[in-house]
């Protein structure tokens, strides 16, 4: 159930792609942290995408010549560790480039997509008045696997 924050620049995704990766990436991040086929989950999760003018999406070394991505993943502290980071990080990348129409290269991605997390401290995070808490989620999960298998 994270917050998922994607800017790029304007051009670089198709209407469709806009529509169909943000389900994607949320669908990719609930799997990661153990959450998938969690209606809960999937409702938490949302998904921003920050569509930037061309220009004000660019490198140093000047305007770069591919679409150039930044994600960031905001979840509850000790959601995800580090590996499922990592294969996170990969599977969204991947994402992206499928979202593009791009043939996968993993050289390349490497200049083009970069994905970062934020660990949000636990009562850190407050949804509506209340406080998000890794309990909370897990209670919420227990309650609603409990009501499906009624």
């Amino acid at each position: 159930m994270p917050v998922i924050d994607i800017q790029y620049q304007k051009g670089a995704l198709s209407e469709a792609a806009k529509t169909e990766l943000p389900t994607k990436l949320g669908q990719i991040a609930i799997g990661y942290e153990g959450l998938e086929g969690s209606q809960f989950a999937k409702e938490f999760t949302w998904v921003y995408l920050h569509e930037m003018p061309a220009n004000h999406v660019t490198q140093v070394s000047g305007a770069p010549p591919k679409p150039i991505y930044r994600l960031r993943f905001t979840t509850l502290q000790s959601l995800l560790n580090n590996e499922n980071k990592h294969r996170l990080g990969e599977d969204v990348t991947r994402a992206i480039y499928e979202a593009e129409g791009s043939v996968w290269d993993e050289e390349e991605a490497y200049n083009r997509v970069w994905v970062f997390f934020e660990d949000v401290s636990e009562g850190d995070w407050i949804a509506g008045a209340r406080i998000n808490s890794l309990k909370g989620l897990r209670d919420k999960l227990a309650e609603e696997r409990q009501e499906a298998a009624c």
